[in-house]
């Protein structure tokens, strides 16, 4: 299999090399291009054109064809150029002080002159931006200047991005930001795995300081451009040049530099600190021809983990800070674990969490001749973090309690219940950009990446079982209470992610086209160790309980559910498996300049995707000879040795830039095209993860652990098979045959307008539908097991005799399919920006975008569960098309900056609704799902269950007139009585926050050379002011009814709940929220720099 997998790489390759195309998935150059005349119009072929990067000497050359026309490709990002156009019997035009932004293709039409009619002279050059001739779609771009100017404490990437108008965080243009793409210098630098939130490899591996440009691009119509379906986010890293320029810098924030009070709530302070430090330096190694840039940066934190702290005594929880635990019992738990079995929980709460991290970046330049450039690039990360356990998350069994989290304020989870995550980046790339004689150019990308993250560990380094406690609240609904021990997916949690990409552009200029043939390889290989519940898993449903089967050792008290993964081979060790991806694509694309006006490009790309994973089959499924019915309805026969083959994905796209009246006051443009990106592989992983012939795992609930004699043991190994290698996991994953990866058809209308004033205005319209989703299907659920009576008449499981949950096959309690979804998802939004340059300084920007947002809630975490929807109206397997979890239907944002030659200041402003959120059921209905609520025309019409809360009996009239109350003051719920609620249906209200920076410079020396510079960030600066400004508002409860079951007339029975954590029962929507990222922060730097 080795040396077939091999060659069929070598094959891959060769077809690469031999077509002498492929192309970056990102951006790394800019271009030039243009038309030569003489006076009378008649265009001149053979001109002269050379374009010096006046700060290195690097030297860029062309000969204008037959039109006149010429083309300046691969270019360096930045300036100031300055291009010669010479010709025969003509003086020499040079055009200065031109600077070029990332991936701009800058024009210059100069009509020449034989020195006679000097006052015929034209030069008409476009400066790009918004008004770029090359411009299709939405799209952003940010030099070093507004990257330097721009407010940020994290100094991250994220930072900056947000400016573009039709995101809301990481996702862009409706789609999560597991669907996007980064690169850095044109190499893959993904999560792509897609453990966690974070969206680059590793976290945050390139310092700011390091970063020339930033792009977002939301709808390049040039084919070359692809591997996303939310946005392509592109950087470039700075370069060397024949001066040394360099600095050093220090910043420093910590928690007397943060705000301490929200409303009328004082916010605990825990220590805090967070320290960066670094340096950059830049220069040349032989002037004019080769140049390094190195940047390297330490960061270390302290900051507080969770801010909720036990009851202390004549506290009362109050379902923000203070938990229902009272500390007495949490440190009663913790010496009576330390005393019988020498186990160590942690502190119970206060706790600090610790970062450290380094970054280092080592760039060459290297100008080998007019013709051939060539770039070497190293990146090296490493960092320690400490992170909290998961939140709900569940394995081996059904019951998920999605109303709750074990790090709220319901709860406390014990220090060593989290886990360390050690985390390591490298990365090299290399390009080469090459003119071929007059009407050729060549761009090769190769880049390789090693990514190790997660390396998990325990703190502590003891080995023990993961204990959950939940307590009911008031009205029966089970809570997180207590958890300590291993968290349940760290042990032998390993990942290794290693990643080559090779691509190459070759274009031909003929005329009025560019033509470019190309392609794209990329190979991924992923060494995971995901081994959970490994040390075991054990829950009990009420403190007392725990108390009695945990540290009394009641023999007759057993866990209500308990979990345990093994390794088939029987060793202690957890195993590791091995997931590969790769993928090769080609296209073709024509761009054509029809008019000196109008431009149109068209280009056909299709990729590749194959899965070379070796994987045995799992005879012991075999032996059962089972078929499963798929979605469509077609049966086969399981088989975890099988991947999906390869299918092709075709993105045909089209895109037109007019300029209207020739002299770049309107433009406009857009196009229309289908993009393909990739997956978060975790969730093909599962696959091997699962396939139950490298490690196994199995889970019982309810009667099934009293039947099986499970009571707690603090051995890891406990309850292991006797005969792992003979024992099938009760859980399944499987990936269709014919899965494709997720598609997107995008289509964008803009129009760009110079108005009065100077302003610049642009208008952008994008539609997006899915073209294919990506999605999980349990295969065994079963139909269900009735419907309800009453106004809401939506179906329910229960127990059946040999069969688990809602699972219809006695040998398996999940069987998870990837697959393809029937509906798809859509985004629209209409976005209008204006900015204006102010002579003094200033500069101003502001953008309004409307959109709307919809999916199927099939984002996924990291594990196939996460995958299957939850949040349905009915049908797990057939979700209804919602709101997404992202969708914003309203964002404003503007950006005021003034700018001297010592003093800058910007402000940032971001104002939109704060999020979205789904109204469900507390409670199972069978399905393990989270439901959406009905919301009855009247409360009467539903059935409530007596009971007693704080010595008052809520009786059902009085529970049906709180509902009724509580209904009629939110504006969601009074308005959609009688109905089912859609998926996110809840808007929190409009929140708006400022952040500013303050840069001062002064001179150390009296020729500039030596400056010192003094900066403030403050982040959500009006909250400052007010400790209500820019704190956003957010619900209360999610789950307003907990479902208690069914009467004789097979109808629902709910109970009013309380706010999480209170004995409140719910009475307003929404609360202020305690998060400390919602306060004013304040951070400061000191910079030396020279030249």
């Amino acid at each position: 299999m080795r040396q077939s997998l091999l060659k069929s790489l070598f094959a891959v390759l060769m077809l690469v090399f031999a077509a002498g195309t492929a192309y970056s998935q990102g951006v790394t150059t800019a271009s030039m291009q243009g038309v030569v005349t003489d006076a009378s119009g008649e265009t001149l072929p053979g001109a002269n054109i050379v374009a010096v990067h006046t700060p290195s000497g690097t030297r860029y050359g062309a000969v204008s064809n037959v039109d006149g026309r010429f083309v300046l490709p691969n270019v360096r990002v930045g300036g100031p150029y300055a291009v010669t156009v010479t010709f025969v019997g003509f003086e020499d035009r040079v055009f200065d002080n031109i600077n070029l932004s990332l991936g701009q293709n800058y024009n210059i039409n100069a009509v020449m002159s034989d020195g006679m009619e000097l006052d015929v002279i034209e030069v008409i050059t476009t400066k790009g931006g918004i008004l770029d001739a090359d411009r299709t779609g939405a799209a952003l771009n940010l030099g070093s200047d507004r990257i330097n100017s721009l407010p940020t404490v994290t100094r991250s990437v994220n930072d900056f991005t947000r400016l573009t108008p039709q995101s809301n965080g990481n996702a862009f243009a409706g789609t999560s930001s597991r669907f996007n793409n980064f690169t850095i210098d044109g190499n893959i630098y993904n999560n792509n795995f897609g453990l966690g939130s974070g969206q680059f490899a590793g976290g945050n591996p390139v310092s700011v300081d390091a970063i020339e440009e930033i792009q977002v691009n939301l709808a390049p119509y040039d084919v070359r451009q692809g591997g996303f379906t939310g946005a392509g986010v592109n950087a470039i890293t700075k370069s060397g040049d024949n001066t040394f320029r360099g600095s050093a810098y220090y910043f420093l924030r910590n928690d007397q530099m943060q705000g301490t009070k929200i409303g009328d709530n004082f916010i605990p302070q825990n220590d805090a600190r967070n320290e960066i430090m670094g340096f950059r330096l830049g220069g040349p190694i032989i002037k004019d021809k080769l140049f390094f840039f190195v940047n390297y940066e330490t960061e270390t934190e302290l900051s507080p983990s969770i801010l909720r702290r036990a009851a202390r005594d004549g506290e009362t929880p109050d379902g923000q800070f203070i938990s229902r635990v009272p500390l007495s019992e949490a440190n009663f738990v913790r010496d009576r674990l330390n005393s019988i079995y020498g186990y160590d929980t942690g502190a119970p709460d206060s706790y600090p969490f610790n970062s450290e991290q380094t970054r280092l970046n080592v760039r060459l330049d290297y100008n080998i001749n007019q013709n051939n450039k060539l770039t070497v690039r190293y990146n090296g990360y490493t960092a320690f973090t400490d992170i909290p356990t998961n939140g709900n998350s569940i394995r081996y069994i059904q019951t998920r309690f999605f109303n709750t989290n074990r790090t709220g304020v319901e709860g406390i989870n014990f220090r060593n219940a989290n886990y360390t995550n050690d985390r390591r980046v490298q990365s090299v790339v290399a390009e080469l950009n090459s003119r071929i004689g007059s009407n050729m150019s060549n761009q090769l990308n190769i880049g390789y990446t090693s990514v190790t993250d997660p390396k998990r560990g325990i703190p502590g380094g003891q080995a023990f079982p993961f204990i959950e406690v939940l307590e009911p609240d008031e009205s029966g609904n089970p809570l997180y209470y207590m958890s300590m021990g291993n968290e349940l997916f760290t042990v032998g949690n390993l990942l290794e992610n290693n990643i080559l990409n090779i691509t190459n552009n070759f274009s031909i200029f003929k005329g009025k086209h560019t033509y470019t043939i190309g392609g794209n390889f990329e190979y991924m290989t992923f060494d995971n160790a995901f081994n959970p519940t490994f040390n075991g898993f054990y829950r009990y449903i009420g403190y007392d309980n725990f108390v009695e089967g945990v540290i009394n050792r009641n023999p007759n008290v057993f866990p209500d559910a308990f979990a345990k993964g093994f390794a088939l081979d029987g060793s202690t060790t957890p195993p590791t498996d091995a997931t590969r991806f790769g993928q090769l694509g080609f296209y073709v694309q024509d761009e054509y300049q029809v008019t000196s006006q109008l431009k149109v490009t068209g280009g056909l790309r299709v990729d590749l995707p194959f899965y070379p994973i070796d994987i045995p089959q799992n005879e012991l499924l075999n032996n059962l000879n089972k078929t499963f019915t798929a979605p469509d309805g077609s049966t086969f026969t399981p088989d975890v040795s099988v991947f999906p083959k390869i299918n092709p994905l075709f993105s045909p796209r089209i895109g037109v830039n007019w300029d209207v009246n020739g002299d770049r006051s309107t433009v406009i443009r857009g196009g229309t095209g289908v993009f393909s990106g990739r997956i978060p592989f975790v969730w093909l992983s599962n696959q091997v993860n699962g396939s139950g012939v490298i490690r196994g795992g199995y889970g019982l609930e309810g009667q099934e652990v009293i039947d099986a004699g499970i009571t707690f043991n603090p051995d890891v190994t406990a309850y292991n098979p006797e005969n792992p290698g003979q024992t099938l996991s009760n859980e399944l994953n499987l990936t269709d045959r014919n899965f494709r990866l997720p598609q997107v058809w995008r289509t964008n209308l803009g129009v760009d307008k110079q108005l009065p004033f100077g302003i610049i205005g642009a208008f952008d319209f994008i539609y997006s539908r899915d073209v294919t989703t990506p999605i999980a299907n349990n295969l065994v659920l079963r139909d269900p097991d009735g419907t309800l009576n009453g106004p809401d008449q939506r179906p329910f499981w229960t127990s059946q005799p040999g069969l688990a949950g809602y699972s219809n096959d006695p040998d398996f309690r999940n069987a998870f399919f990837l697959t393809n979804a029937n509906r798809r998802a859509d985004y629209v939004s209409a976005t209008v920006s204006l900015e204006k340059a102010f002579e003094g300084g200033f500069y101003a920007n502001v953008a309004y975008t409307l959109s709307r947002a919809r999916d199927l809630d099939a984002a996924g975490g990291s594990q196939a569960i996460s995958l299957w929807p939850s949040i349905v109206q009915s049908d797990r397997n057939n979700p209804e098309l919602g709101f997404a979890q992202h969708d914003q239907p309203q964002r404003l944002i503007a950006n005021l900056s003034y700018t001297t030659k010592n003093t800058t200041i910007s402000l940032f402003y971001e104002g939109g609704n704060a999020g979205r959120w789904s109204y469900t059921y507390a409670g199972n209905f069978g399905d393990a799902s989270n439901r959406l609520i009905y919301v009855p025309n009247s409360a009467s019409e539903l059935n409530f269950e007596e009971y007693t809360l704080n010595d008052v009996v809520y009786t059902p009239q009085l529970q049906a007139q709180l509902f009724d109350a509580y209904i009629d003051q939110d504006a969601l719920l009074s308005k959609s009585r009688g109905t089912v609620l859609d998926r996110n249906a809840g808007l929190r209200p409009w929140v708006n926050t400022f952040d500013l920076s303050f840069i001062q410079r002064v001179n150390v020396t009296r020729d500039d050379k030596n400056r010192l510079e003094f900066r403030l960030d403050f982040m959500n600066v009006g909250n400052l002011l007010n400790s209500e400004w820019g704190v956003p508002q957010i619900e209360w409860q999610r789950n307003p009814l907990n479902f208690r079951g069914r009467n004789a007339n097979n109808e629902p029975v709910y109970r009013i709940t309380t706010n999480p954590g209170t004995t409140t029962i719910i009475n307003d929507t929404f609360r202020l929220s305690n998060s400390i990222a919602n306060v004013w922060r304040m951070q400061v730097g000191l910079r030396y720099s020279f030249n």
